[in-house]
């Protein structure tokens, strides 16, 4: 009850008219203005439910309330904080839960409950990344700890939530990934509390910095400012009302700025926080420090920002501190200094983000200093975009790409920040706290507040058009490629078949892949006053006319053509992506029947090597390099890959020769079998010597054909032969070799040869038959005179 000296539950049972007090213990709840609701079964008047950090349950009226279910110190809690209920109206026992950790349902009334882990709407204050591969994506989020995931996986389906680590609890803000050794690393909870853990074995411990005045209260905001030192990996920083520096990697700390905020004292009342009812949690702690960012390129520069509207920098490591605040000219005063960006371009220059929505002004900040803050030049303003700015990264590389994240999503300007487009392709509408852009694969990956984490697959093609806008307009344009590696793929863990209720983030796939710039060529439209005769030369020429219609990717090693790639020109304008599976072209495989091959077939994997690719689309070529590389968790030797390579080349081969004997027994038996027709069309009685030519030659064929590929089973079921025809020692023998970790054994070796005998003796049985059967049948096939016509008759009805 608002203003009420002690918390209370009210009945009413007149619509509000009149209320008696039920019960004022300590049961019925607590901070009424974060949650605190009360819900009623629509089947029982005296079942309450109190929803607030817990769910309590009244069977009585609300006289006596007892927790529903648990969170803490059990194998099945459920995540306290609880915003949102929901009872059916016909079935009580079948309730939904909404709470700080996501979404229950209970079946039963609430004695077992069901989390469902499929909804990806985590609320990230921070991102981070590592470099391991495939690398690992970190971040803190709101009331869920702090988490250590992979970006992609090498495994098959998606990237589960079972593949995420937390690494330690509270609300989860900022995490900074050693980078001597991403095992450890730093990460944060409210009140400043900072961890060094180990995700691995969770030998976490404290390193939150302190005064050495003991009578000096340090102000941590919610979200402190952390990070690391570019120049040397053991420092770190952390952001009180000053600014902390340890050298050890966090074990201690000294003080290296003085109070860099406004220290006002109206701003410093945590203990009577609350208004109307106390709730001194911390998240209220304001004039303190939120950013602290070096310079990349200028040791002992770095820059700060605080909740409370101030900046600074320092050149000389904390010795002397500039204030810049008064420069950047209409940001409000006392704005929250969201994140600066030190450039890794040029000295003196950063990037700005600020915000003042929590005073109820929604108007997006940033701004860019190149003269030590002199002087600052706003680059995004309510003309560019929708709600407030949150974050903001610069491509490493290119300078004209930015990527800019707000309250209504993420936004891109390909000009240095004088225009900005909202990137709606695959991406939600949705609060992106913040960004970061991992270096070796050129991704920019996304944090959002609500959403989970986002990965934009290398943005090379953006840097491409925002260093050259004319790639915008060309017809095709192949962008540099990202190293493709010949990774090891497993299983996922856990159950291979997880059905729908399992989540499965989107996994990058497996192979090279290419992004080129499409746009499809207007052609003229066709003269329709051409004459006859220009019609005519026009048909004549049609064979040499440029095709529009399809698009083909050749790859090359050195100057030999070893894959060609074709398909349909796209429907739409735009980027678009190509995957080559690193391999060369293959080889034609043994059938029983002749058919056209529409495609290029697949064949031996490519050896770790640069390769050059060219798209072609009608008379217009592209060109790139692309790296393939070995699985960088693997020792694979040069040794092994050259015979494993040259074996499977060499086996391929014998896989040719044996599809081309088969083709030529296939298309000869056709003759053989059209020869019979024929001549039982005509007369059977007077070619039936050749009708049983025909016969015996096709029987011959059939029993080749069956040494090849195993006698034909009409039988039900799953049939298995006992004969190991040729071909399948020549698989066995290629699945072995390719398999190979060591190069080339005595297994390989043997197998090898157990297909080479197999092969020879089939395939010398098979031109014994053609320099025999076959040349005799021909013969007596090439002194047939058919003879279509038959003894006519003359016919009258009498």
């Amino acid at each position: 009850l608002v203003e009420a000296k002690k918390n209370a539950l009210y009945k009413s049972e007149d619509g509000g008219f009149k209320w008696r007090k039920i019960n004022d213990k300590r049961d019925i709840g607590n901070r009424p203005f974060y949650y605190s609701e009360i819900y009623v079964d629509p089947q029982n008047e005296n079942r309450v439910y109190s929803v607030f950090t817990y769910v309590n349950v009244s069977e009585d009226g609300g006289k006596n309330f007892e927790q529903l279910m648990p969170a803490y110190g059990v194998s099945n809690g459920v995540h306290p904080d609880h915003h949102a209920w929901w009872i059916h109206p016909e079935d009580g026992s079948f309730m939904i839960d909404g709470n700080d950790g996501g979404m229950n349902i209970t079946r039963d009334g609430g004695k077992t409950w069901r989390f469902i882990g499929n909804l990806p709407v985590a609320q990230f204050y921070h991102i981070a990344v590592d470099n391991e591969y495939p690398y690992n994506v970190y971040g803190g989020m709101q009331d869920n700890g702090s988490w250590r995931g992979p970006a992609y996986v090498w495994r098959a389906q998606g990237i589960r939530n079972s593949y995420w680590q937390e690494i330690s609890f509270g609300d989860g803000f900022d995490v900074v990934p050693d980078r001597d050794d991403s095992r450890y690393g730093w990460s944060m909870s409210q009140q400043g509390f900072v961890s060094r853990y180990d995700w691995v074995t969770g030998n976490n411990y404290g390193v939150r910095p302190t005064h050495p005045d003991p009578d000096v209260d340090l102000r941590f905001n919610w979200n402190s400012a952390i990070n690391i030192d570019p120049f040397d990996n053991s420092t770190i920083y952390f952001g009180s009302q000053f600014v902390h520096k340890s050298t050890d990697k966090g074990e201690t700390w000294t003080v290296i700025s003085p109070d860099l905020t406004t220290n006002d004292p109206k701003k410093q009342k945590q203990s009577e926080s609350g208004g109307l009812t106390m709730d001194a949690t911390g998240a209220e702690n304001h004039c303190t420090i939120l950013v602290i960012e070096p310079s990349p390129l200028e040791q002992n520069m770095m820059w700060t920002g605080s909740d409370d509207g101030r900046v600074h920098f320092t050149t000389n490591g904390g010795e002397s501190w500039t204030e810049v605040t008064k420069n950047i000219k209409g940001l409000p005063a006392g704005s929250w200094i969201a994140q600066i960006k030190a450039s890794n371009k040029n000295k003196g220059e950063a990037l700005l983000i600020a915000n003042d929505y929590r005073r109820f002004n929604y108007t997006p900040y940033a701004y860019r200093t190149k003269n030590y803050g002199k002087t600052w030049k706003r680059i995004v303003d309510e003309n560019d975009v929708q709600s407030y700015t949150l974050a903001i990264v610069e491509d490493l590389e290119e300078p004209n790409l930015l990527f800019l994240g707000t309250d209504d999503g993420l936004y891109i300007s390909l000009d240095a920040g004088n225009t900005w487009t909202k990137w709606t392709e695959g991406f939600p509408t949705t609060s992106v706290k913040d960004l970061v852009i991992q270096p070796r694969e050129h991704d920019l990956v996304i944090g959002t507040f609500g959403r989970a984490a986002w990965v934009l697959d290398d943005i090379r093609p953006l840097r491409e058009i925002a260093k050259n806008k004319t790639v915008m307009s060309s017809n095709i344009k192949l962008f540099e490629p990202p190293t493709a590696y010949q990774a090891a793929y497993q299983q996922p863990s856990g159950s291979r078949f997880g059905a729908d209720a399992m989540y499965h983030g989107e996994n990058r796939d497996f192979g090279a892949h290419f992004t080129y710039m499409f746009n499809k060529k207007e052609m003229p439209k066709s003269d329709q006053s051409k004459s006859k005769e220009e019609s005519e030369d026009t048909e004549e020429t049609e064979e040499a006319k440029v095709k529009w219609d399809s698009l083909s990717l050749q790859i090359y090693d050195g100057e030999r053509l070893i894959r060609t790639l074709n398909q349909k020109a796209p429907k739409e304008n735009g980027i678009q992506k190509w995957t080559w599976y690193m391999d060369e072209a293959g080889v034609d495989r043994p059938s029983r029947s002749n058919r056209e091959r529409r495609n290029e077939p697949g064949g031996v994997s490519v050896k770790p090597g640069k390769y050059k690719a060219v798209l072609s689309y009608g008379d217009i070529t592209s060109e790139t390099m692309i790296e393939v590389k070995s699985d960088p968790r693997l020792e694979v030797s040069t040794k092994n890959i050259d015979e494993v390579y040259d074996s499977l080349k060499e086996l391929e081969q014998w896989q040719q020769i044996a599809a081309d004997a088969v083709k030529q027994l296939v298309e000869n038996k056709s003759i053989a079998e059209k020869f019979k027709k024929d001549l039982s069309t005509l007369d059977k009685e007077v070619y039936k010597v050749q009708i049983k030519a025909s016969k015996d030659v096709i029987k011959s064929i059939n029993e080749l054909l069956d040494i090849y590929f195993g006698k034909q089973d009409d039988r039900q079921g799953i049939t298995r032969n006992r004969e190991v025809t040729p071909l399948q020692r020549l698989g066995l023998a290629r699945n072995y070799v390719s398999n190979s970790q060591n190069g080339l054994t005595s297994t390989e070796t043997t197998l090898i040869n157990h297909a080479k005998k197999a092969l020879n003796d089939v395939l010398t049985k098979t031109n014994t038959f053609f320099n025999e059967n076959w040349s005799t049948y021909q013969d007596t096939m090439k002194d047939l005179q058919m003879n279509p016509f038959k003894e006519v008759k003359s016919f009258k009805v009498d």
